[in-house]
């Protein structure tokens, strides 16, 4: 019925079935989006309706058991595929999903093979893998928390599957739960997804977290990267009342722990590179949108004094939109989003880092300072 279907495209946008299950320029749905991994590259399935390339002989109960156990009539299912997160749906919620795929065009493009090495390309592997790392557990129940929490922890846990790109991964892509909002690499995209807890988002309130939720910019930051392509492909759908519960659950979270390296030798900080010079090259190339204190125009250039993501310890997400540039997403409550112009090929690279280093070390910021080695490793990363 309607109803059913169109909380079924609710919750797949959500849970970003689209996103992931599409190519770039491919049909909706019909699978096929490389993801790279330490092991080879896996591709997503299709999940139109069309029987031989797709899910339309699929039973309701075999798509509830892919979806919350991970397993298919295929075979166990991949970690890439977000089951230790869907484990916690319900099922009513699961055969709405179900109910809206069945109801999209058919695709009869199968999904290429998967390129695996070695013993990750057996799939029966994945259940060894299975008995070393993954033990079904429902959610905590903590009768003692709102009705808002409550639907936050079953939208960042469950549907919202944040720990995929925010947590950090242990041996051979486990999910390691006291770090599951930790912050960690995205694999094979060449950005850091940020930590997500209260002391990580200390800067945040709860009505600023829920609309840059739904809109890809707020007073604190601006979404870039594949944080961008969630908003507008996902969340900017979430309800007011749903994007304002996950912001209560973040906020809320505690502490993850953080993982910290020693440097083999002796770290310059930028605030010492700060000077004259720099000052100037600043003031050319950036003081015009990021202002002079750094502090941006709000919800239009996100500010740079302060910022986590400047001065993190990891500043490849810095270096990346600074040499490539970035957009943030286009939603229906920032319809004209500013861009941020890249600046590979039009500044020397000793200006590069004389700006990124600037940037690290003025205004109370206070960040190890970024190298050439730096510079050039990000050069090389993926540009998607």
């Amino acid at each position: 019925d309607a109803a059913t279907l169109a909380r079924g495209q609710y919750l797949a946008r959500l849970g970003n079935c689209t996103t992931c299950h599409t190519i770039r320029g491919g049909a909706p749905l019909a699978g096929g989006r490389p993801f790279v991994t330490e092991w080879g590259t896996l591709y997503s399935s299709n999940l139109t309706p069309d029987a031989a390339a797709g899910i339309g002989d699929w039973s309701p109960d075999e798509f509830r058991h892919a979806m919350t156990h991970g397993v298919s009539r295929h075979g166990a299912l991949y970690p890439a595929f977000p089951f230790q997160n869907f484990q916690h749906l319900k099922p009513e919620d699961v055969d709405a999903i179900f109910a809206w795929l069945r109801s999209q065009p058919a695709v009869a493009t199968p999904a290429p093979a998967n390129r695996l090495e070695s013993l990750a390309g057996w799939r029966p592997a994945m259940i060894g893998w299975r008995m070393l790392f993954h033990r079904p557990k429902p959610l905590p129940d903590d009768p003692a928390r709102d009705a808002d929490w409550q639907r936050g922890q079953y939208l960042v846990e469950g549907l919202g599957h944040c720990a995929m790109c925010h947590g950090q991964r242990g041996a051979w892509g486990s999910m390691e739960p006291m770090l599951r909002h930790a912050g960690g690499d995205i694999p094979g995209q060449g950005w850091h997804a940020p930590a997500l807890d209260r002391d990580a988002l200390a800067r945040w309130t709860v009505p600023d977290l829920a609309d840059y939720l739904r809109t890809g910019v707020a007073p604190q930051a601006s979404a870039y990267g594949p944080m961008a392509e969630v908003i507008q492909s996902s969340l900017q759908h979430l309800t007011e009342e749903d994007a304002r519960a996950i912001a209560i659950y973040l906020l809320d979270l505690p502490p993850a722990p953080r993982m910290t390296r020693r440097a083999a030798y002796p770290v310059e900080r930028a605030r010492n590179l700060v000077g004259v010079s720099t000052a100037t090259l600043y003031a050319t190339h950036c003081g015009d949108c990021h202002g002079s204190d750094g502090r941006g125009r709000e919800r239009v250039y996100p500010p740079l004094a302060g910022n986590p993501q400047v001065v993190a310890a990891d500043p490849v997400n810095l270096i990346r939109v600074t040499l490539f540039g970035a957009a943030a997403p286009t939603t229906a409550g920032n319809p004209a989003p500013h861009s941020m112009p890249p600046f590979v090929g039009r500044l020397p690279d000793a200006d590069l880092i004389a700006i990124l280093n600037h940037v690290r070390g003025s205004w109370n910021n206070d960040a190890a300072a970024i190298t050439a080695q730096q510079l050039q490793a990000v050069r090389a990363l993926p540009l998607e």
